[in-house]
């Protein structure tokens, strides 16, 4: 095992499916993207096959590393999804950045072990590799520089849309199907909204968790 494939599927598993999800809703809080994507490629009618192909291509990237035949046909896959998307290298950036800040935010905020400064420094590593093999340039070289472009770009850009509405609620009754057993799923759902960003949420117009579990994550991140 890898140690980037450690980190993810080892002992904070959690936190990377978890985050990665919320990274995946988080992003149709983004305006113009969700606007001029809205309906591309089946994104409504076939939320869910997205959502597994994309999941899919990570774990061929973080299992059998760049330079493997399945990694490099993954960056391929990658290239060619957004050889046609209209977006600029800032809105590059910005989505590359929110797949490893959101598990990292989830991580300090809900996780019961707490990742360490040499794990960060192994995932910023392997997604600065992602930024570069995408073609991506000027990317930050530190964990603040990152968290402050995401800043930035969501003053400027986040707002709700009924668009990013809609997609949010279909990512998130559609993402919890990839991995999750079916007799949890609800938990596992309300335990997304209950642990998502507040301002995110309310962007979205996801509404508030089930007081139940919106409980008892208040009682965790007391403990």
């Amino acid at each position: 095992m890898t140690e980037i494939e450690a980190l993810y599927y080892g002992r904070h598993r959690m936190t990377f499916r978890i985050g990665t999800y919320l990274a995946l809703i988080r992003m149709m809080g983004i305006a113009h993207l969700v606007t001029a994507l809205y309906g591309h490629a089946q994104l409504v009618s076939q939320t869910q096959a997205r959502l597994a192909r994309t999941r899919q291509t990570l774990r061929d990237l973080i299992c059998h590393g760049f330079d493997s035949d399945a990694g490099r046909a993954a960056m391929q896959r990658l290239r060619d999804v957004h050889r046609n998307v209209p977006a600029d290298a800032s809105d590059y950036r910005y989505v590359l950045a929110t797949f490893f800040l959101e598990p990292l935010r989830w991580n300090a905020a809900h996780a019961r072990v707490t990742l360490e400064a040499h794990e960060m420094a192994l995932l910023l590593a392997f997604w600065q590799r992602v930024g570069r093999e995408m073609g991506m340039t000027e990317l930050p070289e530190s964990l603040p520089q990152w968290r402050q472009l995401q800043h930035d770009y969501e003053a400027r850009c986040m707002a709700h849309t009924p668009e990013g509405e809609r997609l949010a609620r279909l990512c998130l009754r559609d993402v919890v199907k990839l991995t999750v057993p079916w007799g949890t799923r609800w938990a596992f759902r309300q335990g997304m909204l209950a642990t998502m960003e507040p301002g995110v949420r309310e962007v979205l117009g996801l509404g508030a968790a089930s007081g139940c579990v919106s409980a008892l994550v208040r009682s965790r991140a007391k403990a």
